[in-house]
């Protein structure tokens, strides 16, 4: 048997059992069952074998699912305080490997204590070994973590929002806003990491981006909370501005930008944990044409844009966590109306999604993990391999 063929069957040998071709020409395989909640999931090359890999986190864990054989490797387990919420990869050192930083002793009630962020780092260059970790920062309701290249020192930067702002309370959550806070990368992994505060006047900030926006060196944050959308952008001293882009009551708790017609378009979910996937489309004056494309999802909590039909626009993928959960697709007219909405699956309770090529076969793939059901699903597009 020639040598290609015999790589390509012990390359189809490990794959696990992929499920049926839907309607929606997505091959779906279960990676993960009974793993507690999963909380957040990644697509990032851990073991920088040139093929993207799944990170995620459960409440103790943190682990890597391998491509193409979906086998996990613990990195962490108990090492850091429960729940852990959020995690973001970088390479830090110049080796071509990612740390990653991970948020932990999640919980949203406590706005005085608690919220840690820690950095783990490999123990070898395969990354199957446990890994060693450390806390570096702490702040009350920390939930979401990005990093970004702000032109700061040649490395990306952690920026950390937390939920609520310190001592603030339910239901309003009025008082003090969130404390966005940049931290900027020591010299050595185990330094000390220098703190920036981005702004503290956003309440209910449930997530937020981290892009270039304006064409400008440096990225520009964008972040969904009781205010809207609004844009941070940081001033060469180093200083930060920030301007409303959408004002809407009651705001956003997700956010997510993709183009559509050649048009910006962000989508979110509103209200936080919310019933509505709503549409931002930028007009030629600036301002953003609001569309709600779905108004029947159950605490909508994951969004992602990618063009898996190869027409240049983008489709929106959605997933919601509370019955009857699922994960949605939409489709867009090039003036940005909705054309049409499939329903992906309804076996996982999305908590959080990725999207991004995982077979290399140059088409958009999809990573949704469950609360409720407490899985992992990838999503291939095109079919089985």
């Amino acid at each position: 048997m020639p040598r290609l063929a015999v790589a390509l069957a012990a390359w189809l040998l490990l794959q696990p059992a992929p499920g049926p071709v839907s309607p929606a020409g997505l091959t779906p395989i279960e990676i993960a069952q009974d793993w507690d909640v999963v909380y957040a999931v990644r697509v990032v090359d851990i073991n920088a074998d040139g093929r993207p890999d799944i990170l995620a986190i459960n409440p103790s864990q943190l682990a890597w699912f391998e491509n193409p054989s979906w086998t996990k490797h613990v990195i962490l387990d108990g090492a850091t305080p429960r729940d852990n919420v959020t995690i973001a990869a970088a390479d830090l050192d110049g080796d071509g490997r990612p740390e990653i930083a991970l948020g932990a002793a999640w919980d949203p009630r406590n706005t005085t204590s608690g919220g840690t962020l820690h950095l783990a780092v490999r123990t070898t260059p395969d990354g199957r070994a446990p890994w060693r970790v450390r806390q570096i920062f702490e702040e009350p309701t920390l939930h979401r973590i990005l990093w970004a290249d702000l032109g700061v020192g040649g490395r990306p930067s952690l920026v950390v929002t937390p939920l609520h702002g310190r001592g603030t309370s339910p239901p309003e959550w009025n008082g003090p806003g969130a404390r966005i806070v940049v931290l900027h990368p020591p010299d050595t992994l185990d330094g000390e990491w220098k703190q920036e505060v981005v702004d503290d006047t956003r309440h209910i900030l449930h997530n937020f981006l981290a892009l270039d926006f304006d064409g400008r060196p440096g990225a520009e944050l964008i972040t969904a909370s009781r205010e809207g959308l609004t844009l941070f952008t940081r001033r060469p001293d180093g200083t930060w501005s920030s301007r409303a882009l959408v004002e809407v009551t009651p705001g956003p708790g997700e956010v997510v930008l993709g183009r559509v017609g050649g048009r910006r378009v962000f989508a979110t979910v509103e209200p936080w944990h919310g019933t509505s996937i709503v549409t931002y489309t930028e007009e030629e004056n600036g301002t953003w044409r609001r569309r709600v494309i779905d108004d029947t999802v159950t605490g909508g909590h994951a969004l992602g844009w990618g063009d898996f039909d190869g027409d240049g626009h983008d489709e929106l993928v959605a997933g919601w966590r509370a019955k009857p959960f699922a994960l949605a697709r939409y489709h867009f007219t090039p003036a940005g109306e909705l054309a049409r909405r499939e329903i992906l699956d309804e076996g996982v309770a999305v908590e959080d999604l990725a999207i991004a090529d995982l077979d290399g076969d140059g088409r958009p793939d999809i990573v949704a993990g469950g609360r409720a059901t407490q899985n992992i699903r990838v999503y291939l597009s095109g079919g089985s391999r």
